[in-house]
């Protein structure tokens, strides 16, 4: 198995478990709220994404070459960013707009 196979690898396992540890962490009315006010219009999810991967690779490799390992930052960074896609996608509603709330359901 190559490197970079075996880099992908752990980097959809860093997504798996941040998708977990987020939908574990925050509340479905809170991860619905977010999904609402930074994500439901595409335009607003394109820039706010756009910033953040900016910020997150800046910060990213600030970080790495201060460590003195520039060699690793094409492994590190995607690593890092599978945690952001995490997010995003715990925050994704997993009920339909008709669908009862457990709160509405009782």
């Amino acid at each position: 198995m190559s490197i970079v196979l075996k880099f992908a690898l752990l980097d959809l396992v860093i997504f798996v478990v941040s998708f977990a540890v987020f939908s574990a962490l925050i509340p479905g009315n809170k991860r619905h709220i977010i999904w609402e006010k930074y994500i439901s219009s595409f335009a607003k999810f394109v820039i706010y994404i756009f910033i953040l991967a900016l910020a997150i690779n800046i910060l990213t490799a600030v970080i790495v070459y201060a460590l003195r390992y520039e060699r690793y930052l094409n492994m590190i960074a995607p690593a890092v960013q599978a945690v952001l896609i995490g997010f995003v996608a715990a925050c994704v509603p997993r009920r339909g707009v008709g669908d009862k709330g457990e709160e509405m359901a009782k």
